[in-house]
């Protein structure tokens, strides 16, 4: 039974990682005709259209968006999250962007050892240090001619320590919470957080003109990317063990570098090289945590 479900399994862990690893590249086109936190907006509403009527029989009940955690939730996972991935990724490349979020077990890891204590392994030490070096080698020499900026690097590495302040945190959801329910709170509070920065948006830049392909491309992220990636995501942990899962995790920068090269960006060697370092660290420092439950952010989501 056990042999008859690996090979599903598989696939849905090739088709979610491509799902998140394609997302730098198209959200990086998007910003040449829409603001950073106009897509944050947009692509949240489309994706809660979706998702509310499923959750509400999941689970989820209004009054959860006025409760605390959801509102810490959404603030951390959602607007600082999106919100310093996605002016990162206005100012610097989808390349840099894909090797810079290779850090983002690592640095959950971390955080669990600064914040909850948990114990640190000379192995997991190792390993968390590699991966910082790594992305210090990747932020710190923005790539030539490409528009990359040492601002947008950074932002970027923000990005990645909001998503591991959020992970720790949504570590306090009981298990008897269904993740689709949590995700839907998070994204609601999320998306009011991210009101101000949206209107200050719509105020200095105007309403956007978006084309037919743009949004083709905004539902791609939040039907595709937020909906059909989680489902195959989930599924995958329920059909393969936790440690076949994990080292998928580390393909999703390699696609997002992947595809920015064929777009047509460059990276320096050393970035390449502090990419690697990044996921060795990363495959170093721990069995991955695999959560089986939670919400969508506890997985290795990039999509920003």
């Amino acid at each position: 039974m056990k042999q008859n479900k690996l090979q599903p399994g598989i696939l849905a862990l090739i088709g979610c990682v491509s799902i998140w690893g394609s997302t730098f590249v198209i959200t990086k086109s998007l910003m040449n005709s829409i603001g950073p936190f106009m897509i944050i907006g947009l692509r949240l509403m489309i994706s809660l259209v979706v998702i509310t009527p499923i959750a509400l029989r999941r689970g989820f009940v209004w009054k959860m968006i006025l409760q605390k955690d959801y509102l810490l939730f959404g603030l951390t996972g959602v607007a600082l999250y999106f919100g310093l991935a996605n002016t990162g990724l206005d100012l610097t490349t989808a390349a840099n962007a894909a090797l810079i979020q290779a850090a983002n077990p690592a640095a959950v890891a971390l955080l669990s050892v600064l914040v909850l204590k948990e114990q640190i392994t000379p192995k997991k030490g190792i390993g968390i240090g590699l991966s910082i070096i790594g992305v210090l080698l990747v932020a710190g020499i923005p790539a030539s001619n490409q528009g990359a900026t040492l601002a947008g690097n950074l932002l970027m590495v923000g990005s990645v320590i909001a998503w591991a302040v959020y992970t720790v945190q949504s570590r306090k959801i009981p298990s008897s919470v269904d993740a689709l329910a949590s995700t839907t709170a998070s994204f609601y509070t999320g998306l009011i957080w991210l009101v101000p920065f949206i209107a200050w948006e719509f105020t200095h830049i105007g309403l956007p003109v978006i084309s037919p392909s743009s949004w083709l491309a905004l539902v791609y992220l939040g039907l595709v990317a937020s909906g059909l990636a989680y489902f195959l995501w989930n599924y995958a942990l329920n059909s393969v063990e936790a440690s076949v899962a994990a080292p998928f995790i580390n393909l999703i920068p390699i696609i997002g570098l992947t595809l920015s090269l064929l777009v047509g960006e460059s990276v320096t060697f050393i970035q390449i090289f502090g990419g690697l370092v990044a996921i060795l660290g990363v495959l170093i420092t721990q069995n991955i945590p695999i959560p089986g439950r939670g919400s969508l952010h506890e997985n290795p989501d990039p999509t920003h």
